[in-house]
């Protein structure tokens, strides 16, 4: 059996699941040491990687059965997130799992084509798995062949041109709930990676005032002070949902930070409506907030909605970027599958 053939990937995407199955599945970074452990433990894998963003979670493995790989890592998931989850799951082996791992890389399988943050997550989630001796000849030549080409077809291409990130998708969100009204303030929750690309691109479109609210003030300062912001606290930060108009969760949670009884306090102070977009996984708003009146929710389905005609344009050089691609992806199988090289007779 050829070495690439031994690669498998199972797992679900914002193409066949919705936000609300998806936030069932992910793993956040305090969990994944544990989880790629549990993983190599239950299922027979010689090498696993675990990339869990808000739209996908995808673990790619290895193991000589993959068939029977598969069905451990699916059981995996339904156990994890319930039996609702299994007609979500797909799960692709040998060639496609390679291609699937390069398309990815390259935000050809991302709702905003060309999307930057992809990039970094795949790459994080390999060096994450590298680090704790999850990975080895095969995955390590997959994920460093595909983050490479995933530098090149946006360079080659033109998949970035426009809104390229779910930070700019945002920005242009909450423009378009301003209307023509200029200035205003926003209120961002978090102080990762996402939330940063969303102050940088809120602070580009010259909103009047942006607060940083993260439960660690430090971290919120790092973002905030370099874009003109302000850093505060969570419950200093919820406190100011009584005045601002628009707010954006991206923070870490393992339950909603907003709960519609605390929204109905907050409502009691206001006089306008109140603009909410949770790009939370899991989610930080409770969904039951949409039903209190002036409360208006989007949830990252929604802003995928509302932006897809913004990736019209991008189709002619999709089809440039995906050929690409599947080239790249031919040539690290190729790679892959030499035999290693023997030192010569009496080297040292």
């Amino acid at each position: 059996m050829e070495l690439s053939q031994r690669l498998f990937v199972v797992g679900l995407n914002h193409l066949n699941a919705d936000v609300s199955c998806r936030e069932k599945a992910v793993v956040s970074a305090q969990n994944l040491p544990a989880v790629l452990a549990e993983l190599k433990a239950l299922v027979p894998l010689d090498e696993v990687v675990v990339l869990s963003t808000c739209s996908r979670v995808d673990i790619f493995a290895v193991c000589e059965d993959t068939r029977r790989g598969g069905e451990m890592i699916r059981a995996w998931f339904t156990e994890r997130a319930g039996a609702e989850i299994a007609p979500s799951l797909y799960q692709r082996e040998g060639d496609e799992a390679l291609l699937h791992l390069f398309r990815v890389a390259a935000g050809l399988d991302s709702w905003i084509i060309g999307e930057t943050e992809i990039l970094a997550q795949t790459k994080k989630a390999y060096q994450s798995a590298l680090a704790l001796g999850f990975t080895r000849r095969i995955l390590n030549r997959a994920f460093q062949s595909a983050i490479a080409a995933g530098k090149d077809v946006r360079s080659a291409t033109g998949i970035q041109n426009g809104i390229h990130s779910i930070g700019g998708a945002t920005a242009l969100m909450a423009k378009r709930i301003f209307g023509d009204k200029e200035g205003g303030a926003i209120l961002v929750f978090g102080a990762g990676q996402t939330a940063e690309a969303v102050v940088r691109h809120l602070a580009a479109k010259k909103f009047d005032k942006i607060v940083v609210a993260n439960r660690t003030v430090e971290n919120a300062r790092a973002i905030a002070g370099k874009l003109g912001g302000e850093a505060v606290s969570l419950d200093v930060g919820l406190d100011l949902l009584a005045h601002v108009e628009v707010a954006v969760f991206s923070a870490s949670v393992k339950e909603h930070l907003l709960t519609s009884g605390l929204m109905a306090g907050i409502l009691a102070k206001r006089r306008k409506p109140l603009f909410l977009v949770d790009l939370g996984v899991p989610r930080n708003v409770d969904p039951a907030c949409a039903k209190l009146e002036s409360v208006y929710l989007y949830d990252l389905d929604d802003l995928k909605r509302m932006i897809s005609d913004s990736m019209e344009g991008k189709l002619a050089e999709k089809d440039r970027a995906e050929a690409q691609a599947a080239q790249a992806a031919s040539d690290c199988r190729l790679e892959m599958n030499k035999p290693p090289r023997l030192a010569p007779v009496g080297a040292a």
